[in-house]
């Protein structure tokens, strides 16, 4: 077990990381970050998440197929050697799919079938997974999240049994980083490039 890190020490040095160790993941890890997602809020309080947890070694074989899939009709046409590295290793993530530890899919209820999508649909889900891959930060495993599967969401639903009123939010691969992975060193645009105050442009000063 890690030692304990602070929340903001979470915020701070979590990373994607698509590349991982075979060390097995335990179920009482996996409860203890579900734990975490589902105290996420959610939209008057209706709690729509369901969370798949796969260790099927087809089944996450398969998920990578549809996954890379995925990858190359969106990436496919550039040069290897051009690819930025989350972009490279992401290709590599498809196919190492089956030997993550585990994978999680989360799962949104939509209640009407077919109801229209809406900028604001993923307002109940995504905060579930964020605080899914803040709590796996803090146990010391990585985690990215991906929504390629959906380009496939028909069959990933008949794959995992799926029912038609739920669809898929994200695919969450959470493993323990492999040797040359690391947490934190994300770039990000500075705060004030991006918050303004009172009207659109406005600094704090």
């Amino acid at each position: 077990m890690p030692d304990e890190i602070s929340l903001f020490e979470a915020i701070r040095t979590q990373r994607a990381i698509r590349r991982f160790t075979t060390e097995a993941v335990t179920d009482d890890v996996i409860s203890q970050i579900l734990e975490a997602a589902i105290r996420a809020p959610s939209g008057t309080n209706k709690q729509p998440w369901y969370f798949l947890v796969i260790r099927d070694r087809k089944t996450k074989a398969r998920i990578g197929e549809l996954y890379l899939d995925g990858w190359t009709s969106v990436f496919g046409g550039l040069d290897p050697a051009g690819m930025s590295q989350p972009v490279r290793t992401g290709g590599e993530l498809g196919r190492n799919m089956a030997d993550v530890s585990v994978l999680i899919m989360a799962c949104m209820d939509r209640g009407e079938v077919g109801a229209p999508a809406e900028i604001t649909t993923g307002s109940s889900i995504y905060p579930a997974v964020q605080n899914l891959m803040l709590a796996a930060r803090a146990l010391g495993l990585g985690t990215v999240i991906t929504t390629l599967p959906r380009l496939h969401e028909e069959e990933v639903k008949r794959l995992l049994g799926i029912p038609a009123h739920v669809e898929t939010a994200a695919l969450i691969p959470v493993g323990y980083p492999a040797d040359g992975e690391h947490f934190g060193g994300s770039r990000r645009k500075p705060v004030d490039q991006v918050a303004f105050y009172e009207r659109w442009g406005r600094s704090s000063g």
